[in-house]
């Protein structure tokens, strides 16, 4: 391939995370069709549009230190008598990480770093953005406000698992051919599908007078194959979209 300049990606992503705890299936489907309606079918409409507009997302807002995606396999290997070297590797294993900093302090975003769930914040039948009208879980009579509980867990509880897609830049030389294929000056965008994740890591955050308080959050992510269309891309996928017009 030749080299071309407009391969070189910069800027940071958006993030947005699903609603809900992810238990018994209550994750938003993240086939290729849902995926598509989510984004929306118009070609002239980013895929942060059609989540923003989606009651299943939310979006952390600014975030500090970017994005970060490991993919880190394990290989053993066959050692065999007439080699000094190794004769076969086979994968034994492997983990997907995803990486960022929220910098919006709001309990929302502390509760998506701790991996609490959605009950530990929002009181039934109030919606998890109403942030402002939680009155019946404020820990001091007549005070208004929202709370965030830190309950203890027990044996055997599962995980809060969500979705998470992150909308960057893609390289904008994406289809810059000729006829059909001729899409210079149209927008284009790299999304992040990850179908299952989990807050897994040790999280701290510090008040401080002359920095801003930040939730650092790290997320496994898990394999995921409650639906035939997921074979053969489990974790998720990475989307390469163009839209608007030349």
């Amino acid at each position: 391939m030749a080299t071309n300049t407009k391969n070189v990606i910069v800027g940071a992503a958006d993030i947005f995370i699903s609603n809900n705890d992810g238990i018994n299936g209550t994750r938003p489907a993240t086939d290729p069709a849902s995926l598509k309606t989510l984004f929306g079918t118009s070609t002239g409409q980013s895929a942060r549009t059609g989540l923003i507009q989606s009651a299943d997302y939310r979006e952390v807002g600014f975030t500090s230190t970017g994005f970060e995606i490991s993919y880190e396999p394990t290989y053993n290997e066959v050692q065999v008598d007439q080699l000094l070297d190794a004769a076969r590797l086979f994968k034994s294993a492997l983990k997907v990480m995803l990486k960022t900093e929220l910098t919006e302090a709001t309990l929302e975003n502390l509760q998506l770093s701790w991996g609490q769930m959605d009950s530990y914040y929002a009181n039934t039948g109030s919606s998890i953005a109403s942030v402002n009208n939680l009155t019946d879980t404020t820990p001091i009579s007549g005070e208004t406000g929202a709370t965030l509980n830190l309950a203890a867990g027990a044996l055997g509880d599962a995980p809060v698992e969500r979705v998470l897609i992150a909308v960057g830049n893609a390289p904008y030389a994406l289809g810059d051919g000729a006829g059909s294929n001729n899409y210079a000056g149209r927008n284009k965008e790299r999304v992040y599908v990850a179908r299952r994740v989990v807050s897994i890591d040790t999280t701290m955050h510090a008040l401080k007078r002359d920095a801003a308080t930040v939730f650092p959050v790290n997320f496994r992510c898990l394999p995921d194959d409650s639906n035939t269309a997921y074979a053969g891309r489990e974790y998720g996928v990475v989307i390469d979209r163009v839209w608007g017009t030349n």
